[in-house]
């Protein structure tokens, strides 16, 4: 086997970190999961178990509920799977598989530039290197080899791969300063962003920041420094000339449980926000612990919102009952807001 090389590149010359966390307007938590809806179970459950290091925490039949809430036919089955890195209880991966649902991709044979739904969710890693070349040996592909470069303060590795179903993962080693307050991180991390490309920008930030009151972590807008490689595959004579603008935001400013939206200014592409529903195949939702859900649905309702469904009751291990509605972002990745209902039963 032979081992890709990583290349070494700046990007990104206009980066703004903000410095610590913001008082919270929102009383919405980051998300503590992401959802994959899936074709292929036992391919998540061997890369979980045997390539991230996770444990599974959790598997059987979904609350029939989950019917309701996503939409599904009353003769569908759902079976469902929870995946932690060990010692963590959020940045989780829920894998879910129904049968009796007709199912598409939700981003199928995409590029980076297309919009809609959720384009990939981050985790940080202990030897990029080794893994890329495990992943690639069970058939992960991505646009480029690993690529380390520099952003902002840091020097990191990245590679931005997609295995089953469509889901990209963004992989990232960090290089220098080295990486403090992550302990249970052994090969990777548990999920601390996700990200979303977008078309129209401020509609975006409007919703997050002014609707759901979310605090910017980082800004940034710019293209790469110079040509050559890039994580999201633009051609190397591009890379220096199509600028992208990222904001990362999360309720009180940090990056962990935070959302990323990626837009590209003179590459665009297809739009996939109808398919990114979560019957469909691929990273299908978020979802956010909240301490008061109906403040939350005020805030929706004030500017003119409506769920997509719920709210409703349903039951979730390992969190039990809770109260729980979805909605739609602008551009169509789905969002689940939750409220555990101690005492409650489902």
């Amino acid at each position: 086997m032979i081992f890709p090389s990583f290349k070494t590149l700046t990007l990104f010359p206009l980066l703004v970190l903000i410095a610590g966390p913001a008082a919270a307007e929102s009383n919405i938590k980051g998300f503590r999961e992401a959802v994959i809806t899936t074709a292929r179970p036992e391919a998540w459950e061997t890369f979980f178990l045997e390539e991230a290091g996770w444990e599974r925490r959790y598997a059987d039949m979904a609350d029939a509920a989950l019917k309701e809430l996503w939409r599904l036919p009353a003769e569908a089955r759902i079976r469902e799977a929870l995946y932690a890195n060990p010692g963590t209880d959020r940045g989780l991966v829920r894998v879910v598989t129904l049968e009796g649902v007709p199912q598409a991709q939700i981003r199928s044979n995409d590029q980076p530039w297309d919009t809609g739904g959720h384009f990939d969710f981050n985790l940080r890693v202990a030897g990029l290197e080794a893994l890329s070349v495990r992943l690639m040996a069970r058939g992960w592909q991505a646009a480029s080899d690993p690529v380390q470069f520099t952003f902002g303060p840091f020097e990191v590795k990245e590679w931005i791969v997609r295995g089953p179903d469509g889901v990209r993962l963004a992989l990232i080693e960090r290089v220098a300063p080295p990486l403090k307050g992550w302990p249970h991180l052994k090969i990777t991390s548990r999920v601390f962003n996700a990200t979303q490309t977008v078309r129209d920008m401020p509609a975006s930030l409007a919703f997050y920041r002014d609707v759901l009151k979310f605090e910017t972590y980082l800004e940034h807008r710019g293209p790469s420094r110079e040509p050559g490689p890039n994580v999201l595959g633009l051609p190397h004579n591009l890379a220096a000339e199509i600028p992208r603008h990222v904001f990362i935001l999360h309720p009180v400013g940090i990056n962990d449980g935070s959302v990323e939206l990626l837009a590209f200014d003179g590459a665009t592409g297809r739009d996939f926000g109808a398919h990114a529903t979560p019957d469909n195949l691929g990273v299908s939702a978020l979802r956010f612990p909240v301490d008061d859900l109906d403040a939350v649905l005020s805030r929706l309702r004030s500017a003119g919102l409506t769920p997509e469904t719920g709210p409703m009751v349903l039951g979730l291990a390992p969190y039990g009952a809770v109260r729980i509605f979805a909605i739609r972002a602008p551009e169509g990745a789905w969002l689940e807001f939750f409220e555990p209902q101690p005492g409650r039963s489902r």
